[in-house]
């Protein structure tokens, strides 16, 4: 017997567990959707502000470069070097920004710089294959010029090259000016910035190379400046070269670290500026701020759902075990005596019918006993009725342990008990068992504690010789036993009486009552 609701209860749970599991994945992924795209605001917000911040800076530098260059323009600065390293010097007093300020000639040669000492040989660039095709570019356009961070060659720092050239009548270049930025200057930008924990900013140019980046990774400010970029925001750029801003996500090769970013193009300018998180960070902070007590709550309603759920299958378990229990007393109690445990008469029909299947099919003897107590109306009257119930459990306790493990005692009523045994090849075979149960007899019986003594008589017939149903190989074994109670008084040996044809259907009856009962 199953317990009630059991099947829809554990239809409950397991759709708990499932909604639950789901609901938790939805969850996940729309809080992470949501962060995401709330995390990607606040990054295009502090990159929109550095690229204005960075805008706004070139041009105040443009400006004073210009100024510088058009003054230079009008003193013919080539004729008077002197003159030109006096222009320089002053605009870099008021630009302390700067590294120093040059005046270079078509041809490379360095005219004035506020870097090398007066009196002293000045360079030639065209001789630096590192600083001269950037120089050269730089002379064959007009205009404001920024280069990537080179470190020197006339000051020993990293800077970022900055240069106007002045172009002549013909449309050749008459000479450059540059004043160099110092990198840790450029890098004041992002200082301002109140950067969280995680968060890179920077400003990368159009030819890959980084222009500037907070923070720098450690001891690795010359492997980032002098090299190219190959990380997930140059292949971003690549695939979108027109685009004014974006996102990208993926390795960063300044720092080979998987990060979310965005982009945004800086105007006028060969630049680009950047931020980044790292995608652990992120998700760390997602976790925390969105996800762990969710997360918690669900786990703890499916650990406390399945505890629930384990004490429904105990509970199941118990229930079944307990229907099985009550099955069983229930049938025991159909097929088995309550007073001596034993079985009762429909129990013994149903063990006697798959016993004599068994002895027809292995061809063995089987075995029915009647055994009733002389006169036990007398035990009754004489002690009690409860003396006699407590001899009755008393002989039926002795009868099992006298018989083999594979035999049976049946009480029928009042004193009468029926033997089943099984598996004898003869009838001989049954001399050792009648011993047993005669010395199971002769046992003293108490009672208050008086003995009382306890006679019995037994009759026997065989299966398949003496009958061949249930009911008359019980009947003539009933035969048996009034013989055996009509023995006399000191007749000991006479108590068990095997059936025959000769006897009479009741004690003292003629033979042709019996024969007739036989038909």
């Amino acid at each position: 017997m199953a317990v009630p609701y059991r099947y829809a209860l554990m239809a409950a749970y397991w759709f708990a567990v499932v909604a639950t599991a789901l609901f938790s994945v939805l969850y996940g992924w729309h809080s992470w959707r949501r962060y995401e795209k709330t995390g990607i605001n606040r990054l295009m917000l502090t990159t929109s502000l550095i690229a204005t911040a960075t805008h706004d800076e070139l041009d105040r530098e443009a400006s004073g470069l210009r100024f510088l260059a058009h003054h230079l323009a009008a003193t013919h600065p080539l004729r008077h070097p002197a003159w030109a390293r006096r222009l320089l010097s002053e605009y870099q007093k008021v630009s302390p920004e700067i590294a120093s300020a040059e005046l270079i000639a078509p041809n490379g040669r360095v005219i004035a710089s506020t870097a090398i000492p007066k009196g002293r040989p000045q360079p030639n660039f065209q001789l630096n294959t590192r600083i001269w095709p950037g120089l050269r570019r730089a002379l064959m356009r007009p205009g404001l010029h920024i280069s990537r961070p080179i470190h020197g060659p006339l000051v020993s720092r990293w800077v970022i090259g900055f240069s106007d050239t002045v172009m002549g009548r013909k449309g050749r270049p008459r000479f450059l000016v540059t004043t160099p930025i110092r990198f840790n200057n450029f890098e004041t930008l992002f200082t301002g910035l109140s950067l969280p924990p995680g968060l890179a900013v920077g400003i990368l140019r159009d030819n890959d190379y980084i222009e500037a980046r907070a923070p720098i990774p450690r001891g690795k400010l010359a492997q980032l400046l002098d090299r190219s970029q190959t990380g997930i925001l140059v292949r971003t750029l690549k695939r979108h070269p027109h685009a004014l801003e974006g996102v990208f996500s993926g390795w960063v090769s300044s720092d080979r670290e998987y990060r979310y970013g965005v982009f945004v193009r800086i105007t006028n300018y060969p630049l680009i500026a950047f931020a980044d998180v790292p995608r652990a960070l992120w998700v760390a902070q997602w976790w925390h701020r969105q996800a762990e007590i969710p997360l918690i709550f669900l786990i703890a309603a499916l650990t406390f759902s399945g505890y629930a759920y384990r004490r429904v299958q105990a509970l199941a378990v118990r229930w079944e075990a307990e229907a099985a229990r009550r099955a069983d007393f229930l049938q025991n109690l159909a097929t088995h005596d309550p007073l001596t445990g034993l079985l009762n008469r429909k129990g013994l029909y149903l063990v006697l019918q798959r016993a004599m299947a068994r002895a027809k099919r292995e061809g063995r003897l089987l075995v029915v006993g009647f055994l009733d107590i002389d006169d036990f109306k007398g035990i009754n009257d004489r002690y009690g009725h409860a003396v006699g119930d407590a001899v009755l459990k008393t002989l039926a306790k002795r009868l099992e342990n006298a018989l083999r493990g594979t035999d049976r005692v049946a009480r029928l009523g009042g004193d009468e008990f029926v033997l089943l045994i099984e598996g004898l090849r003869r009838k001989a075979d049954f001399a050792p068992i009648v011993e047993h149960l005669r010395a199971a007899l002769d046992q003293p019986f108490f009672a208050d504690p008086r003995e009382i003594v306890v006679r019995a008589s037994l009759g026997v017939a065989f299966f398949p010789l003496d009958a061949i149903d249930a009911e008359r190989l019980i009947g003539r074994a009933d035969r048996a036993m009034y013989v055996a109670k009509g023995r006399a008084a000191d007749d000991e040996r006479g108590w068990v009486r095997l059936y025959n044809h000769d006897m009479p259907a009741e004690p003292n009856a003629s033979n042709g009552q019996d024969s007739q009962a036989d038909e």
